[in-house]
């Protein structure tokens, strides 16, 4: 069963990042002019101005750059505390994600984390959001 979590933002873009996502499938976008990467999706290139871009799949790697840990409940699926991390990926976009297999305690900045996937659902259905956790052994 998939675990509620608050209501996705829905937009065309959103829309074809989460539809990548119900294959198990991490891309983002990136431009087609100047490869620069695109997150959170958009019309256009922010370096080129280009709407020409692809979704690349990502490795499903990054490097911890920061983390912090929520002491207030701001959503009922999120109760406190609750740690949100900045990553960023092999391929250099930065993501902000959530730590799964891994205390806050724990963190650090520099860490490596792998791609993790958990179910989830909002009212727009059930869908998997990428989470990054320790490497497998």
């Amino acid at each position: 069963m998939a675990t509620p979590r608050p209501i996705r933002s829905m937009d065309p873009y959103a829309q074809a990042f989460w539809a990548y996502t119900q294959k198990k499938e991490f891309r983002l976008q990136q431009c087609s002019e100047c490869n620069k990467f695109r997150w959170p999706p958009g019309p256009s290139c922010d370096n080129c101005l280009s709407d020409q871009c692809e979704w690349t799949l990502m490795k499903g790697r990054g490097t911890v750059l920061s983390w912090t840990t929520f002491h207030r409940a701001y959503f009922p699926e999120y109760p406190a505390p609750h740690t949100s991390i900045v990553l960023e990926l092999d391929e250099g976009p930065l993501f902000v994600s959530y730590p799964v297999g891994i205390d806050a305690a724990q963190l650090r900045e520099g860490m490596v984390l792998t791609l993790h996937w958990t179910d989830g659902e909002d009212k727009f259905g059930q869908y998997h959001l990428p989470m990054f956790g320790p490497v497998a052994a």
